[in-house]
């Protein structure tokens, strides 16, 4: 099967695509290998490794490694520079959209792919051939090409039909709206083919560049035929981590930088049994870093005290708690070369609500938001954990074996907004009956799910989600930005620490981050301005009433007052897939006594 290397731009290797995601190369459709075969050409692990991630570690239960994907560049020859991540060229069937002629593995007769055209007798036109859409799936995460020899014969009218073994002579032939007639021209065998058919896995290969790694014959019923754009063929399972203190204050190019991002050179130090041997390291390590000897000698010694954490206890569940506290918290020698960088705008934010001439309205909002911090600069960390298929329990690894000491991730760097609510308002608010009977439809509904994020669903997770998505809507009308540019993080909780948090942020692989747009709308006037705009646009829906009437809809019936042309955002931007978001909580509901939360005092 012909391999093509294909550079894939990181933040779609790890946002939407990734391990065994059919994307979208140079000459057509491709899906990207396993991370066994992202090596050099001494068969290396090609992926730089991510240092100062071991709070993102132990946060989340990793205790694999953290390393970039491989990139390689194209040069004016064509040629590639570099390692790159390998892909396959899949489907590996293609069919001309005239007759409906199919061939596999056209490309292996060496012709370039503008000369891969339609050569069957019958075709009067001879266009170009185009890759079938179509592909087997099965729920632990095997994926395959539709045996369309096995479909054309499984039910045919004789046994002459059924034992035809011809396999090139098939053609897929459109017949009228959406229907479709798969035929053999060998036998005369056909078969309606509705794109959606189940069948065996059989004893194939577990993915299409996979040639060790085979599984046993799978009944009938088990694996599904379905498009490539479907989401049950590729569900990536990404986690998202921001980089806070003390790792985000870690001081670049200083000697104990140095030899904490250099490994080898620490394991030189530390293999010299001799204390002379020892010595003449160090002495050469000095002079590499252009330092003295007791600079070296320091760094070990941090080193081996734990920097850059110093044995910080952390354990998984963690992070929402830490993160929250890190953007609350006011360092007075903070510089702008670390990793998160923020100024909190919360006293300049309550100096606005003492102002004369403040209408009530105005004043309410205003004392309904707590804490607004301006972040100027932050940095995150996404890891790709796996992929799932079909809605297969089962997460396949990105190595697909389950053996590999590292896991694919990207850095990004941003900038953004984060705001906390007034906890006092937000606990009396809790507790009115009407707010209370408000979220009950909806908790079968997200039991039934068979989600855990988040867990538990409250009017506090509504109220701050949907409000997160409003703000995100907001920012995009008035400052240009994107909405799928944009990124939540919601911090929401009340034990063991009450939490009532939104950041909304932007975050690219270039270290430069983005040009300071986002961050400058925290200014607390202009804030001011765009969160009174953003809860008068929650009060109507071009849908109404039959949005705010709404009972449950969306996926799993998980959102109320809530649809496309008012809350839901491109999928990107929201952590929790558009659901669980309602109008109501946030611009209230006067005939069911259902009160706004920057209402009440």
């Amino acid at each position: 099967m012909a391999d093509e290397l294909i550079p894939i731009r990181l933040s779609h290797l790890l946002g939407h695509s990734g391990v065994g995601a059919i994307v979208r190369g140079a000459n057509g459709l491709v899906v990207v290998q396993d991370t066994r075969q992202w090596t050099d050409r001494q068969g290396i692990s090609a992926g730089k490794l991510i240092p100062y991630v071991e709070r993102v570690r132990a946060a989340l239960g990793i205790e694999e490694q953290l390393h970039e994907p491989p990139v390689a560049k194209k040069l004016v020859n064509g040629q590639i520079d570099g390692t790159s991540v390998p892909a396959t060229r899949f489907p590996s069937w293609m069919r001309c959209t005239s007759c409906g002629a199919m061939y596999r593995w056209p490309w292996r007769n060496g012709q370039p792919d503008h000369a891969l055209l339609c050569n069957h007798k019958k075709c009067k036109r001879h266009p170009k051939l185009e890759q079938v859409t179509w592909v087997v799936v099965h729920p632990d995460g095997y994926l395959a090409d539709v045996p369309w020899p096995f479909l054309v014969h499984q039910d045919a009218k004789n046994l002459a039909q059924r034992n035809c073994k011809v396999t090139d002579q098939l053609r897929l032939i459109e017949c009228g709206y959406e229907g479709r007639i798969l035929r053999c021209g060998a036998c005369l065998a056909e078969t309606p083919f509705r794109g959606d058919e189940r069948v065996g896995f059989g004893k194939g290969r577990m993915q299409p560049w996979t040639k060790d790694d085979r599984v046993a014959p799978i009944p009938i019923d088990i694996a599904q035929v379905l498009v490539i754009n479907d989401t049950r063929v590729y569900a990536p399972v990404v986690v998202y981590v921001l980089v806070i203190p003390p790792e985000s204050r870690v001081r670049k190019g200083t000697v104990v930088d140095h030899l904490y991002r250099n490994s080898s050179d620490r394991s030189c130090i530390d293999g010299a049994r001799e204390t002379l041997n020892r010595r003449v390291i160090i002495k050469k390590w000095a002079t590499k870093y252009r330092c003295t000897v007791q600079d070296i000698k320091d760094a070990l010694k941090d080193i081996e005290n734990g920097y850059p954490l110093y044995d910080e206890n952390l354990t998984p569940g963690q992070l929402r708690e830490s993160e929250f506290k890190a953007f609350l918290e006011v360092l007075s020698d903070q510089r702008e070369d670390e990793d998160l960088v923020t100024c909190n705008k919360s006293d300049e934010w309550r100096e606005l609500g003492i102002e004369e001439g403040l209408d009530t309205d105005k004043r309410k909002i205003l004392h309904g938001v707590r804490h607004l911090v301006r972040v100027d600069r932050l940095k995150a960390v996404k890891v790709f954990k796996g992929f799932t298929r079909l809605g297969g329990k089962e997460i396949v690894p990105p190595d697909i074996v389950g053996k590999s000491d590292w896991l694919p991730a990207i850095e990004l760097y941003g900038e953004g907004i984060f705001l906390v609510l007034d906890e006092d308002r937000l606990k009396k608010w809790e507790k009115i009956p009407a707010v209370v009977s408000r979220l009950k439809p909806l908790l079968p509904r997200f039991g039934k799910s068979g989600r855990d994020d988040p867990n538990p669903v409250t009017t506090r997770f509504m109220l701050l989600h949907t409000l997160s998505h409003l703000l995100m809507r907001q920012i995009e009308s008035e400052s240009g930005y994107p909405s799928a540019s944009l990124i939540e993080r919601i911090y929401c909780s009340t034990a063991p620490e009450s939490m009532a948090g939104i950041l909304i942020h932007v975050a690219v692989p270039d270290i430069a981050g983005s040009l300071g747009g986002l961050a400058e709308l925290s200014e607390p006037r202009r804030f001011l301005g765009m969160l009174i705009r953003a809860l008068e646009h929650s009060r109507w829906c071009s849908l109404d009433p039959v949005c705010s009437e709404h009972q449950g809809q969306g996926p799993g019936l998980l959102n109320r007052a809530a649809c496309h042309a008012c809350a839901l955002v491109p999928e990107p931007a929201c952590e929790y897939g558009n659901t669980l978001l309602d109008r109501g909580f946030v611009k209230g509901d006067a005939v069911n006594e259902l009160p706004s939360f920057f209402e009440i005092t």
